[in-house]
């Protein structure tokens, strides 16, 4: 499914073409970097976080089964349909009508264009319209200053943070559906 697409960029659904990307952007030690998560220091640590990456795509990201899917990846590509990033939505509560949201601009030349903003922007619209949602979260380092500021220009608010056991700052943002 498409849903966005524009001369710059399309948001489609996630497809088994995009493990690659997805498993690259995750071990990024930039992309990563306000990721209190450990990333593989060695190729021993490499092979199991690939193992474990790729259970988990299979299981939780693009399992046949909708339902089974713990994960909601929007794929943000470029007009060629190459993946530079992803907007995903999970730890989603249908009691409480809630979930929490992340975003990855993985192509760092699409850095600073505005593309995430028009990709969360477009996503968040399309969560509160189709899924029956009425609360979304974003939990993310202090000191990641270009989520705060991207997310605090599309109206997120702060709502609450926290210390993790290693002495990391989660903020968390929420938007709540007008």
């Amino acid at each position: 499914m498409i849903y966005f697409k524009d001369d710059d960029i399309k948001i489609r659904d996630v497809s088994e073409e995009d493990i690659n990307s997805l498993f690259s952007w995750s071990i990024d030690k930039t992309l990563n970097e306000h990721d209190p998560r450990p990333l593989p220091k060695n190729s021993k640590e490499l092979l199991q976080e690939c193992g474990s990456f790729c259970e988990k795509f299979d299981i939780e990201i693009i399992n046949g089964d909708v339902n089974k899917r713990k994960y909601i990846y929007f794929i943000i590509a470029d007009n060629q349909d190459n993946p530079i990033g992803f907007v995903n939505f999970f730890s989603i509560d249908k009691e409480k009508k809630q979930g929490e949201m992340g975003v990855i601009l993985g192509d760092k030349r699409y850095w600073g264009k505005g593309i995430a903003k028009k990709a969360v922007s477009m996503v968040v619209n399309y969560i509160f319209r189709d899924l029956n949602i009425n609360r979304i979260y974003i939990e993310t380092g202090e000191n990641n200053k270009a989520a705060l500021k991207l997310f605090e220009k599309l109206k997120f608010v702060k709502c609450d943070e926290y210390i993790e056991d290693d002495n990391f700052k989660f903020i968390v943002m929420e938007k709540i559906k007008e």
